[in-house]
């Protein structure tokens, strides 16, 4: 995330620091409060520096703020910020949202994936990786974690085996 946050503006501007940035974000966002945009690009801001609550503030304002169509853009990150926050069943509901307003984008895809491995629900995080690879067949993060699956579940049943 940090690294996705330091390209933000590249062209623009010359590399720099992530306290740099957040205050270019801040003194935007002043300017323009309602931007959904810029809310999640504050968002991401604050996760990188480890702060969800702050991050989750800027997310219920760019929610507020965006385009039903592109309310998935914050619904997907809050839905990370509550994976990372060990708050699965949340994260579950916010990340099918975010495919539900977005079906054909495959990051909202992985990242339900994602969830439920660590629910440990392995057959319901195949299912949503090789959807991910269905909408783009060389993400090779789905391609990996199927993998993963595929061998922890058949040494789970080699286990099991009398």
């Amino acid at each position: 995330l940090t690294e996705v946050l330091q390209n933000l503006g590249k062209d623009q501007y010359p590399q720099q620091s992530l306290e740099q940035i957040g205050t270019r974000i801040a003194k935007v966002l002043e300017k323009n409060q309602t931007s959904w945009v810029l809310s999640s690009m504050a968002a991401l801001y604050w996760r990188v520096k480890g702060q969800g609550k702050k991050a989750i503030d800027c997310l219920r304002q760019a929610l507020h703020y965006a385009p039903h169509q592109m309310k998935d853009v914050p619904l997907i990150s809050l839905a990370n910020i509550l994976h990372n926050a060990k708050l699965w069943n949340d994260a579950v509901i916010v990340a099918t949202m975010a495919v539900e307003i977005a079906p054909h984008f495959a990051v909202n895809h992985f990242t339900l994936g994602n969830v439920y491995v660590a629910m440990e629900e392995f057959e319901k995080a195949l299912v949503w990786y090789e959807s991910t690879l269905k909408l783009q067949p060389e993400f090779v993060p789905a391609k990996n974690r199927i993998q993963t699956i595929q061998c922890h579940l058949m040494l789970k049943k080699g286990r099991r085996a009398p």
